[in-house]
């Protein structure tokens, strides 16, 4: 029912943390969705304004599914790649939703998971971070690739036109796990 995903901190090698996923991320929705309904009973929720309230509720089912995706792009891929480490990494300040380290390989691949279907610069912003690259090369080898899994189409930041001195890779979310 559920699965450790472990959260790894570069500023401290022994600090580790665990994320726990849901194999069943629709438990973790409905959860949501209960929630929602019971902050609607609340009397100070009601008082915000339409707006205010929609806002409120829309922006706590869109962190739910984007924890959700992150969940199961997380556990599948650590079910499919036996061979590698898959984590978290933290930083000071960032971090890499998704590492997959291949210790024989020496060898890595860094990821941010979005839930959204735009692509947008800020979104790969620790991906092109000179020094968070350099300080996971030193601790996990080589990086083959950069990627942000998302709702869209598969792409890339040269390919949708956008300027940057290295490419990151856009994968579709469906099309990322399809492959595993």
């Amino acid at each position: 029912m559920t699965v450790d995903i472990e959260t790894r901190w570069m500023s401290d090698y022994n600090r580790k943390e665990a994320r726990t996923a849901f194999s069943q991320p629709g438990i973790r929705y409905s959860q949501a969705e209960s929630l929602i309904k019971s902050l609607m009973q609340d009397d100070k929720f009601r008082d915000l304004s339409l707006v205010e309230r929609k806002r409120v509720t829309e922006r706590i089912l869109a962190e739910i599914k984007g924890r959700m995706m992150e969940d199961i792009v997380l556990l599948e891929t650590k079910l499919s790649k036996k061979n590698c480490e898959v984590f978290r990494l933290q930083f000071a300040i960032g971090e890499f939703d998704m590492v997959v380290f291949d210790p024989e390989e020496e060898t890595c691949e860094i990821y941010e998971i979005k839930h959204s279907d735009k692509i947008v610069l800020q979104q790969c912003r620790h991906l092109l971070d000179k020094q968070k690259c350099e300080d996971t090369a030193f601790r996990y080898g080589t990086i083959i690739g950069k990627y942000v899994i998302y709702r869209g189409a598969t792409t890339s930041l040269v390919q949708a036109g956008v300027s940057t001195q290295e490419d990151v890779a856009y994968l579709n979310v469906e099309e990322y796990l399809k492959k595993l």
